[in-house]
């Protein structure tokens, strides 16, 4: 355990003198990874799918907030749309921007959230981001959850639904979009996932308030048992039970990810809990104080014999013992401390001249 902590710590150290750094090129490598996932879901658009396009637009959203990187998402991906389907376009952009106020009105900083399901869709992950959002946010995070299952289930829509050619005709385009909103209206798997989903998130962020040891590992494997046993219903309701082995996997891999996150940002030592009781003039107080698992990063002593200084002083009739032991450097005070006392060297040849004179 004590390297992980020792280790965990030169993490966080080299993260906070160079976050200026570190920020941005995380922030890149989001992105970049966002958009290419766009333009391998619905890629209809070659010039969108062009390298030196992707590494602009990564590159813009590395230096802006990250509501400006679900808007260039959503833009990017209503022209790919444009590009195959004009009509249909009208109504995807539309749909987009319902999403993307909702989000922007109640939680703008989580705007990586509605890209990162997408993306986790494809790598059979998807369940982290509930878990870890009960870990450490509030409930009102079900919001860009669902923003985020709901943007992935239209891009599978739109992969249907392009290749459907209708005239220029009212009706044509009035039955298209109709059938499109029935799509999504009647597409039980996306609602009972969106409602898991929003299940696991607050089991997980109510699980971890309690009061008893270990909440917030007990927290992590309640969600995940709450995730397992909701898609077990829901596959069964709509026969889907080759899913089931992908789900649990998934689930599992999901919880180990989310207690390497919570042990990366949080480490309690629950063997030295103290009690308290204080009150003022209104309550009475019980607390219960669970202190931080901390530790300090070895710091390297640098011995050091200063071989300049040892000549002057034999040059001027003293000698200072150069042992490596003598002096050390402490790098936290910057300064050399003498382990041993001076001691005067005096020249044997005069001192048996002045022996002869006397």
């Amino acid at each position: 355990m004590m390297p992980l902590l020792v280790f965990r710590e030169r993490v966080k150290n080299f993260y906070q003198t160079h976050d200026i750094y570190i920020n941005p090129v995380v922030k890149f490598i989001f992105a970049l990874i966002s958009f290419v996932t766009i333009n391998k879901e619905i890629g209809f658009d070659p010039r969108l799918e062009s390298l030196p396009v992707v590494l602009a637009l990564s590159l813009l959203c590395a230096f802006t907030p990250s509501s400006i990187m679900v808007l260039l998402a959503t833009v990017v991906a209503a022209l790919h749309v444009y590009y195959a389907s004009p009509l249909l376009s009208i109504l995807i952009v539309l749909l987009l921007l319902i999403i993307y106020f909702m989000f922007a009105r109640f939680t703008p900083q989580y705007g990586y959230v509605i890209l990162a399901i997408p993306v986790l869709y494809i790598l059979k992950i998807p369940y982290v981001i509930p878990m870890l959002l009960g870990i450490i946010a509030a409930p009102i995070t079900i919001v860009p959850t669902v923003c985020g299952v709901l943007v992935y289930y239209i891009f599978q829509l739109v992969k249907a639904a392009v290749n459907t050619q209708v005239n220029n005709s009212v009706d044509d385009i009035l039955m298209l979009y109709t059938n499109v909103i029935d799509n999504l209206k009647g597409n039980k798997q996306m609602i009972m996932t969106m409602v898991i989903f929003a299940l696991v998130l607050l089991v997980v962020y109510y699980v971890r308030k309690m009061r008893f040891d270990y909440a917030f590992e007990i927290s992590i494997a309640a969600g995940a048992l709450t995730c397992v046993l909701g898609f077990l219903i829901s596959n069964v309701i709509l026969d889907k039970s080759d899913q089931i082995l992908a789900m649990i996997l998934g689930t599992i891999v999901s919880a180990a990810i989310v207690l390497v996150i919570h042990f990366s940002q949080l480490t309690l030592d629950y063997s030295g809990v103290e009690h308290a009781q204080f009150e003022d003039d209104v309550y009475y107080y019980y607390v219960k104080a669970v202190p931080k698992v901390t530790v300090t990063t070895p710091q390297m002593k640098v011995k050091h014999i200063n071989v300049k200084d040892m000549s002057q002083s034999l040059a001027k009739g003293g000698y200072h013992s150069g042992d490596e032991e003598d002096e050390e450097y402490d790098e936290e005070e910057d300064a050399y401390n003498d382990s041993k006392d001076d001691f005067i060297y005096t020249d044997v040849r005069t001192d048996r001249k002045n022996k002869t004179d006397n």
